[in-house]
């Protein structure tokens, strides 16, 4: 056993007993000596056990000595390394194995055997010679360096995230297992030519690549950059690649090694989200990001080369309507189609954009003068109103196009697209489908507009709302018999008038705020007279469409009689014939009847005027109409004016309603109704209008001289007017 033992050990008298076990019990190593015997059980026994062994299993030696050693297996020992065993014994061959055991209070160790049979003089095998260490902790460290890798190649996998190594003055790369997805070698390579790594990449990466392992590699730098490599000949991929210098002990630079990582979704992610950015979705068109970007480069080389830049604001005239009827989805096959239609007409070095809705932006430079760039927005438009066919149906792609052209100026693309948009909606008022320049005088229009909402809403917000108020007087009595009351304005000392916020009237907020501060106004004006016991008659207001529009109006007028304590028949309502032929026509005419039902007295105004007024008479319930004063200041000089007025006599009469003549300025005219038969009339020859203060006076300094004394009669119940007046 010791033949190869050096000198001194082979001196040694090992067959001196007390020697030997000496030897044996001051190993550190458990040493287990068996027979020889069968290997089934329960052979072979034990038959020496040094004090190591003992430590080890947790038996005490008068425990294992006659047992087998199979008492520290358990069930958690490997049956294929026990087979492994079996096999040597039975070839009586050493061996070397690692196996699980069990202490004697069944903790598991992993323990190193290094098994030799013993075999005497003549050659025959008498025992086995075991010597056993505890292997645990080796182990476990092996076995949480294993985890570890298997965690970091799981990590790698997931983040797909390699690592990689190349040593200076070579021409192989080395790398973990998940960099062979990344540049498409198979799974497996741990290493690559770097000339076959430089075919698969993009010329900007090879030189990104060359500049950072210099960086690397003679500056002792770390450096990162990014790769486009072609994988399998048909997509590029994108790779992070991160690396540091790697230095001996003497500090030199030996290897450039690090990290890469797959960032091709994330890149794609990215232009993903950038492109949304900048991005129509429906159309591919840019949005207004992108078109901030593009207007800068556009006006910009404009501007340097000192050509002129045109911004063209189009709005399709009936997107609404096709969305209405035909659905969102051909309404966005529309939008589509006109992108398409634009794309084509601007060419390179312009841009389109769509702001979304059914508005759409071209900017572009131009050398055109005016005549050939009208030419060009004529052809434009012609080109939208070209139909489209989507499933059988003709579709409308018209559009109305504002245009604003910059020169050497530098306006902001905001302030440009504000003057296109008002272009915009001067070529709808032209006509739909038309096209038309922004201008200093449609600045001015619509400052004033934007003056006449702030007005409106100031004198809402502030309680500027003074009704003003013009008699209607019995032309047979010269007896008051109305009033009908007018916007007015007070700001400051000044009385406005209407006008000065006629552009708040197309608002429909703004109109029916204003109306009904208006009605609120005159009916607590009506219940201060009806308490003075002043004989009025009615008052009409003028009501906008927008309000008689307005969901519950009705209804709002009726609560608003009642909080001021006033009966309906003491309110006129007096309409327009535009507002009963305008859009919503039938929900006008519901709310005249129930305002009418409900005992309000509803005025025709400026009958004859209209289209359709006879129509009106009939259909609905009217209280009473007026001439128009058109026809009134001209009936003594034409005589077709004249007949008109007999005739509409005629026709009041003939219905049985009211007749009021507008506009009476002169006591001839006076003469010439009277004669006519109309009863009531309204002018300045009665009383301009004027504030419920001067009511009084303005209406007897105005009557005609000869029905002055009789206009001064009664105005209150049983009190005589001179009296009030005084």
């Amino acid at each position: 056993m010791f033949e190869d033992a050096p000198p001194a050990i082979a001196a040694l008298d090992l067959s001196d007993p007390k020697l030997l076990s000496s030897v044996l019990e001051a190993a550190n190593d458990a040493i287990l000596i068996t027979e020889a015997e069968a290997l089934d059980s329960p052979h072979p026994r034990i038959v020496y056990a040094n004090e190591s062994y003992t430590r080890m299993s947790g038996y005490s030696l008068h425990e294992v000595i006659g047992q087998s050693p199979r008492i520290l297996q358990g069930r958690g020992t490997c049956r294929a390394t026990l087979d492994r065993i079996r096999q040597k014994l039975a070839a009586w061959e050493p061996f070397c194995e690692e196996l699980l055991n069990y202490r004697k209070d069944g903790t598991p160790f992993w323990v190193e055997l290094n098994v030799r049979p013993l075999a005497d003089d003549t050659g025959w095998f008498t025992h086995w010679v075991s010597v056993q260490r505890d292997v645990t902790a080796r182990r476990q460290a092996m076995d949480a360096l294993a985890e570890h890798a298997r965690d970091l190649e799981e990590a790698q996998r997931l983040a797909k995230l390699g690592t990689w190594r190349l040593p200076v003055r070579s021409t192989r790369v080395s790398f973990s297992a998940e960099v062979c997805a990344m540049i498409g070698v198979s799974r497996g390579v741990t290493s690559i030519h770097t000339g076959q790594l430089r075919q698969s990449m993009e010329a900007r990466s090879m030189s990104a690549a060359r500049n950072a392992l210099d960086r690397i590699m003679l500056l002792g730098e770390t450096a990162s950059f990014e790769l486009q490599l072609l994988r399998d000949g048909l997509s590029f991929r994108t790779i992070w690649v991160e690396g540091h210098p790697e230095r001996d002990r003497e500090g030199n630079v030996i290897a450039a090694r690090g990290l890469c990582q797959d960032v091709s979704e994330r890149r794609n992610i990215e232009h993903a989200l950038m492109w949304n950015a900048t991005h129509d979705g429906l159309t591919g068109l840019f949005n207004i990001e992108g078109l901030r970007t593009q207007a800068a480069g556009i006006l910009g080389r404009a501007r340097s080369q000192r050509d002129a830049a045109i911004v063209g604001l189009v709005d399709l005239d009936h997107l609404k309507l096709v969305n209405d009827t035909l659905g969102h989805a051909v309404g966005d096959a529309l939008i589509v189609e006109v992108s398409r239609r634009l794309q084509g007409f601007f060419g390179e070095g312009s841009c389109v954009a769509r702001l979304g809705g059914d508005e759409f932006v071209f900017i572009e430079r131009t050398k055109d003068d005016q005549s050939a760039l009208e030419q060009r927005l004529h052809d434009l438009v012609s080109l939208l109103k070209q139909p489209f066919e989507y499933h059988g149906r003709q579709l409308d792609c018209s559009g109305s196009v504002g245009v604003v052209v910059t020169c050497e100026f530098e306006p902001s693309l905001d302030s440009l697209l504000r003057n296109a948009d008002l272009a915009m909606y001067r070529a709808k008022e032209i006509g739909r489908g038309a096209f038309a320049f922004f201008s200093s005088d449609l600045q001015a229009s619509v400052e004033r507009k934007v003056a006449h909402l702030d007005l409106a809403r100031l004198a809402v917000g502030s309680k500027l709302v003074v009704p003003h108020f013009q008699p209607k007087v019995s032309l047979e009595t010269g007896a008051l018999v109305g009033f009908e009351a007018l916007l007015r304005l007070k700001v400051g000392d000044r009385i406005l008038p209407p006008s000065a916020v006629e552009h708040a009237f197309e608002n429909v907020e703004l109109a029916t705020r204003l109306g009904d501060e208006m009605l609120r106004r005159v009916l607590e004006q009506i219940r201060q007279w009806r308490l003075e016991n002043f004989e009025f008659g009615s008052i009409a207001v003028n009501v906008s469409g927008a309000e008689l529009l307005r969901s519950g109006y009705p209804q709002r007028v009726l609560e608003a009689l009642t909080r001021a304590n006033v009966p309906p028949s003491a309110l006129e309502i007096e309409v327009t014939e535009g507002v009963l032929i305008g859009r919503g026509a039938e929900r006008v005419a519901g709310a005249i009847r129930q305002l009418r039902d409900a005992g309000v007295k509803i005025v025709l105004d400026d009958f004859g005027t209209g289209y359709a007024s006879l129509t009106h008479l009939k259909c609905l319930p009217i209280s009473g109409i007026k001439i128009d004063k058109s026809f009134v200041s001209d009936m003594l000089e034409d005589e077709s004016d004249a007949s008109i007025v007999r005739a509409l006599v005629g026709l009041a009469d003939a219905l049985m309603i009211d007749l009021v003549a507008e506009g009476v300025e002169t006591e001839e005219q006076v003469k010439f109704l009277r004669d006519c038969g109309c009863k009531v009339a309204q002018g300045f020859l009665f009383g301009r209008p004027v504030g419920a203060q001067e009511i009084l006076g303005a209406r007897i300094d105005h009557s005609p001289s000869y029905l002055r004394e009789e206009f001064k009669g009664r105005t209150r119940r049983g009190t005589s007017s001179t009296s009030r007046t005084r």
